[in-house]
């Protein structure tokens, strides 16, 4: 009987977050007028958001989509500012194994 271990699946979820319409977003606003200082007048409005992006071991009958939901409701978004959308759930890149090599 042969003894297989099997490497468990990681998962990425990633996750946009961003200021709600009619909040007051300084930081846009700062990268918007450095932009029209550099000449690009051209430029109507910046908002800024955030991109972030979990990895998470894979478990059978698990609905990820609920769990990222979790976490932004309870840590990672205040819902009083921000918003946010789950962009994707799809398998994590996988990096070779340097076991053995040399």
């Amino acid at each position: 009987m042969t003894n297989i271990q099997l490497t468990p699946v990681i998962l990425k979820i990633t996750i946009l977050v961003r200021i709600r319409p009619g909040i007051l977003d300084p930081q846009g606003q700062a990268v918007c007028q450095a932009l029209h200082d550099s000449g690009e007048n051209e430029v109507e409005s910046v908002r800024i958001g955030k991109l972030i992006e979990i990895t998470i071991e894979d478990k059978p009958f698990e609905d990820f989509s609920e769990v990222a939901k979790k976490y932004c409701e309870s840590l990672l978004v205040n819902p009083l500012t921000e918003e946010f959308e789950i962009l994707s759930i799809v398998p994590a890149p996988t990096v070779p194994s340097r076991t053995g090599s040399r």
